[in-house]
Formats: C-alpha cells, sequence, structure tokens
C-alpha cells in the first residue's frame, strides 16, 4: 500500500511540476507564435529549452528528491526524454491543428496529452534513484 501511496504522491507533485512547465510552454509558445509570427511548433519548441530546465530543478529537489551526486546525468537524460516529448507535442500539435483547432486549443490539448507518458518515463528512466530505495 505505501509503494502505491507514494506512487499517487510523486504523481501529483509530477502534476504541479508538469503544470508550472506547461504554464511556461503555452504562454511563450504563443508570444512566440502571436507577438513573433513562429510557427507554433518552432514556438513550442522554444519554449520547452526554458521550460525543460525550470521542470527538471523542481522534480529533482520537489517530485523526486534526487538532488545532489549524479545530477548531470540525470539532467541529460531529461533533456534526452524532453526531445522525445516535444517530438510527441509537435506531432499532436499538428494533427490537432489539421483537425482545425485554434492553436490556443490545440497547444493547450498537446501539452496536456503526452503528460502521464512523461511522468512514467521521468519516473523510471531520470529520476531511477528514489524507486531503488
Amino acid at each position: 500500500m505505501r509503494d502505491t501511496s507514494d506512487t499517487v504522491k510523486k504523481f501529483v507533485l509530477f502534476g504541479g511540476g508538469s503544470a508550472l512547465g506547461a504554464v511556461i510552454d503555452y504562454v511563450l509558445t504563443l508570444v512566440f507564435h502571436d507577438v513573433l509570427g513562429l510557427a507554433p511548433w518552432l514556438g513550442l519548441a522554444l519554449s520547452m529549452c526554458v521550460s525543460s530546465t525550470v521542470v527538471f530543478v523542481y522534480h529533482e529537489h520537489i517530485t523526486f528528491k534526487t538532488h545532489g551526486s549524479h545530477w548531470q546525468s540525470r539532467y541529460g537524460k531529461f533533456i534526452a526524454l524532453t526531445l522525445i516529448i516535444l517530438g510527441l507535442r509537435i506531432l499532436a500539435l499538428d494533427l490537432l491543428l489539421a483537425c482545425g483547432l485554434s492553436v490556443y486549443l490545440a497547444v493547450a490539448i498537446a501539452l496536456a496529452l503526452i503528460s502521464i507518458l512523461n511522468f512514467a518515463a521521468s519516473s523510471t528512466f531520470v529520476f531511477i534513484r528514489n524507486h531503488i530505495n
């Protein structure tokens, strides 16, 4: 039972980090699109450059409490995962835009769609130390 409650707690905390990252991604993507005229996928890619580092620090210190030694290895894995997540989000964004959704709605849905996969991959491959303890 403890493992399940620990996983649920981590998922809730992960959701907080994801929400923080999503706000950064959403706002910056739309600023890049509306103000600078960039394509939505490019705005999303640029915004994730900022949000990924902020979210990594959040997860290191709050969600998984793995901060300390070997953080560079976890950061490298996190950035690699972020690139995969970016690809999936861009694919989802393009599909949603092709279905006729507005940029505002498509960006929001694309960000939310990948959250559970992102949690599973982050907790399994990036911040694994806490699962071993």
